[in-house]
């Protein structure tokens, strides 16, 4: 818990700094067209949830119960938008990680610099990846959504507790790879899981908080690398 609260204390202090502001302003920038994107892509789904016809009636007959509640509707909508706002934002994101990761380095582990970036088309890559695993995983879970609707809390559990694995092990993997290989970088995951899940968790939180959903892929990256170099540091490892 400690490093997560120094990872989000020190992220939050470098908002300001000249080059995590550029990075900061570029991201923020990125995010909004994510945004315009996810929106349409959430309203072609809903048309085509709309024009959809079942071969069985009762299934025909609940969907359209469905579309004449408006809270209903309105509640599968912003799921969407829900779901595919972080999967699009992340793969915008790894436009700018490498410049992420460089202003935090500078700033706090100048010492235990990266090597070399991974570059975009790496990036793009391993985002694309996190983006097809909350999709498909969001989109199978579907059915626990619905079966426990009428429960309080229990929905935002199940997808708190996904999307923050998922965006967690996802913003690490990016982070971690930069200095280790991929099966190291997963061993040293494996190791520090509860710390990579409070760090998506912060990820998950922040995409979920309007307005401050545009700083979330931004700040997401830059708390996981504080979350990578202080494990690393705690473990007395040389990178």
């Amino acid at each position: 818990m400690k490093n997560i609260m120094s990872a989000v204390t020190r992220t939050l202090a470098q908002v300001f700094d000249p080059a995590f502001l550029k990075v900061f302003i570029l991201g923020i920038l990125t995010t909004i067209a994510a945004m315009v994107v996810t929106w349409f892509l959430a309203n072609y789904l809903k048309d085509q949830f709309i024009l959809t016809e079942f071969d069985w009636q009762w299934v025909n007959s609940f969907f359209q119960w469905l579309l004449d509640i408006d809270w209903i509707f309105n509640i599968i909508f912003f799921f969407l938008m829900g779901v595919f706002f972080p999967p699009i934002a992340t793969i915008f994101m790894s436009l700018y990680l490498d410049d992420i990761v460089d202003a935090v380095e500078d700033k706090h582990y100048p010492g235990h610099k990266a090597g070399k970036r991974l570059g975009v088309s790496h990036l793009a890559y391993l985002a694309l990846r996190l983006a097809f695993m909350i999709i498909l995983l969001n989109i199978i879970v579907i059915p626990l959504y619905i079966f426990f609707f009428w429960l309080p809390f229990v929905p935002l559990v199940i997808f708190y507790t996904l999307n923050s694995y998922l965006l967690g092990w996802g913003y690490y993997e990016m982070v971690a790879v930069r200095h280790l290989g991929i099966k190291e970088a997963s061993r040293h995951r494996k190791s520090i899981r509860g710390q990579v899940l409070g760090g998506g968790f912060m990820i998950t939180l922040l995409y979920t908080l309007p307005v401050i959903n545009l700083t979330a892929p931004i700040l997401g990256a830059a708390i996981l690398a504080h979350i990578f170099h202080l494990t690393i540091r705690s473990e007395g490892q040389d990178l």
